[in-house]
C-alpha cells in the first residue's frame, strides 16, 4: 500500500547543507558479527541499564524475539529505569502489548506519524492512506537502542525473529554496531527532539489504558510463547550467558540525521549531509563499497555512481538479487538498472543463496559503504528513493582503516556461497558467476519483472 512509483522526487534545494558542517568526534565500535549475538547485546545491555533505555524501530515482531525484549524492558522499569520507545505505526494497529506496557509508570511508549483508522486493519488504512498520503507515506525508518549515555547499539536490524537468525522460515543478513562515545549525545539529542514532536502520539491517546482485567496480556502472551517454543527460549538465555566481551576498534565519528522538516518537504538531508562528510573526508575517491538490498540508482543519484566512475574510482555494489529479496516489487524496479550499471564498469554482486531443504531463506539488508577502505558508512537509510525523501534515517560515517576493513571483509565473508557476481557476455547478456557455477538471465524474466513495475507498487513519492 505505501509502496507505489508514480511521481518524481521534489528538486534539491540548493542550500540544503550550506548552514551544516559535520562534528567528528572519538568513538569506539564493535561489528556484531551476528544476529543471534546481535539479540544478546541488547538484552544484556537493558539488563546493565540504571538509569533509562531509549529504542525506535521501524519493525517489532510479536514473535519470541520480540515478546524477550519487551520483557526485558518490563523489568528494567520494574527497577527504576525509565524506558522511552518510538515506533513507526506502519504495522502496529491497536497493539495490545504495547497497550499493557505503557501502562507501567516509567515506560512511555509513543507511535511515529499514526494513521487514524486503528480497527479494521490494512482495509482502513487504504482509505486513510489515500485521504492523507503526503503525510501518512513518510515513516520512521531508524534503529536504535540508547543505555544511559553509554552504549549504543544501531544498523539495520529492527526487532524480531528474522533480524536475529531465529526464524524457521526466513532470515535477514544484517549489520548491527555497538558503540560508546561522546557520538551518543547527538543520537540521544535526536531522538529527544522526536520524542516530543507533534510526529509522536502517545500510544494510550490512540489506543486507550487497559482495563484491569487486561493488565497482565502482554506477559501471558510471553508465556504462551515461551512454552511453545522452548528450545528458542533456551537459547536467546544461553546466548546471553555466553556472548564474548566486545572488541571495540578506535574511530572518528560523524553522526548524520534527517530533519524532521523532511516530513514537509521531502529533501534529502540525510543523503545530502552524508554526501557533504564524504567529499570533506576524501580528496578524492579511488575506491567505493556500497552495500543496500534496494539499489535504485537512478532514483538515488546514477550521476554520483557516474561521477565516481569518470573520476577514476573502482565501485563495486553489493545488493540483493530476486531470491535474495524480501520485495519482488524492489526487484522489478531495480532489474533495468542492472546492465546500466554493468555497463559502467561497476562491478556488482547479488546476494542469493540457494535455499537447502528444510532451511530458512536468507534476504539480504546491510546498508553500508566502505570509502578508500579508510572510511565507512553504517546506518539505517537504503539507496532508494524513500529512504531519500520519505523516510526518517540516520546513520554514523565512522574513519579509520581498521573497522573498514573489518567491514568490507564482513560484507564478502560469504561470497563463495551467497554472492553472485555478474557480467554481460560478448552478446550483451547479463551472466551470474559464482565459482564454477554459471547462469544466464532467464527468458521470462523481463515479462514478470515489467508486471511488477506496471502495478506501481514500490515507491510513491
Amino acid at each position: 500500500m505505501l509502496a507505489g512509483c508514480s511521481s518524481a522526487p521534489p528538486p534539491i534545494a540548493e542550500d540544503l547543507t550550506s548552514n551544516w558542517q559535520p562534528e567528528t568526534v572519538p568513538a569506539q565500535v564493535y561489528l556484531i558479527p551476528n544476529g543471534k549475538e546481535a539479540l544478546a547485546h541488547r538484552i544484556a545491555a537493558v539488563r546493565n541499564a540504571k538509569s533509562y533505555v531509549l529504542l525506535e524501530y521501524f519493525t517489532w515482531d510479536h514473535d519470541l524475539s520480540g515478546a524477550y525484549l519487551y520483557r526485558e524492558l518490563r523489568m528494567a522499569a520494574d527497577r527504576g529505569v525509565k524506558v522511552k520507545l518510538v515506533l513507526d505505526d506502519l504495522l502496529e494497529f491497536n497493539d495490545m502489548w504495547l497497550r499493557t506496557l505503557a501502562a507501567h509508570q516509567n515506560i512511555e511508549i509513543r507511535i511515529f506519524n499514526p494513521f487514524e483508522a486503528r480497527q479494521l486493519g490494512w482495509f482502513s488504512r487504504m482509505f486513510d492512506f489515500q485521504i492523507h498520503k503526503n503525510k501518512r507515506n513518510h515513516r520512521l525508518h531508524e534503529k536504535l537502542l540508547l543505555v544511559d549515555g553509554d552504549l549504543m547499539i544501531t544498523g539495520g536490524r529492527n526487532i524480531g525473529d528474522s533480524y536475529f537468525e531465529y526464524s524457521k522460515k526466513a532470515n535477514f543478513f544484517d549489520l548491527d554496531l555497538l558503540v560508546k562515545g561522546a557520538v551518543l549525545a547527538a543520537f540521544e539529542i535526536n531522538f529527544n527532539q522526536l520524542f516530543q514532536s507533534g510526529s509522536a502520539v502517545d500510544v494510550q491517546t490512540l489506543v486507550g489504558k487497559p482495563r484491569a482485567e487486561e493488565r497482565d496480556y502482554f506477559l501471558a502472551g510471553f508465556t504462551k510463547l515461551a512454552n511453545k517454543y522452548p528450545l528458542q527460549l533456551a537459547a536467546i538465555a544461553g546466548s546471553v550467558l555466553t556472548i564474548a566481551e566486545p572488541e571495540y576498534t578506535s574511530v572518528e565519528a560523524t553522526a548524520l540525521f534527517d530533519s524532521l522538516n523532511k516530513l514537509e518537504d521531502k529533501q534529502p538531508y540525510h543523503r545530502e549531509r552524508l554526501s557533504k562528510t564524504i567529499q570533506q573526508k576524501h580528496k578524492q575517491i579511488g575506491q567505493l563499497v556500497i552495500s543496500t538490498p534496494y539499489l535504485l540508482p537512478k532514483a538515488v543519484g546514477e550521476s554520483d555512481i557516474q561521477r565516481f566512475k569518470q573520476a577514476g574510482a573502482e565501485v563495486t555494489a553489493i545488493t540483493a538479487g530476486k531470491t535474495g529479496s524480501d520485495s519482488a516489487f524492489v526487484g522489478a524496479y531495480y532489474s533495468p538498472y542492472r546492465k546500466q550499471l554493468l555497463q559502467q564498469d561497476v562491478k556488482l554482486y547479488e546476494f542469493a543463496p540457494d535455499k537447502e531443504k528444510g532451511h530458512a531463506k536468507h534476504y539480504y539488508h546491510v546498508k553500508a559503504l566502505v570509502v578508500n577502505k579508510q572510511c565507512s558508512y553504517v546506518g539505517s537509510s537504503n539507496f532508494d528513493p524513500r529512504s531519500d525523501h520519505l523516510n526518517l534515517e540516520f546513520g554514523l560515517y565512522l574513519c579509520g582503516e581498521g573497522f573498514a576493513e573489518q567491514l568490507e571483509d564482513y560484507l564478502f565473508q560469504d561470497r563463495d556461497t551467497h554472492l553472485w557476481q555478474l557480467g554481460l557476455t560478448e552478446k550483451g547478456e547479463t551472466i551470474w558467476q559464482q565459482g564454477k557455477q554459471q547462469r544466464i538471465k532467464a527468458s521470462g524474466s523481463k515479462i514478470s519483472d515489467a508486471i511488477y513495475r506496471s502495478l506501481g507498487l514500490v515507491y510513491d513519492l
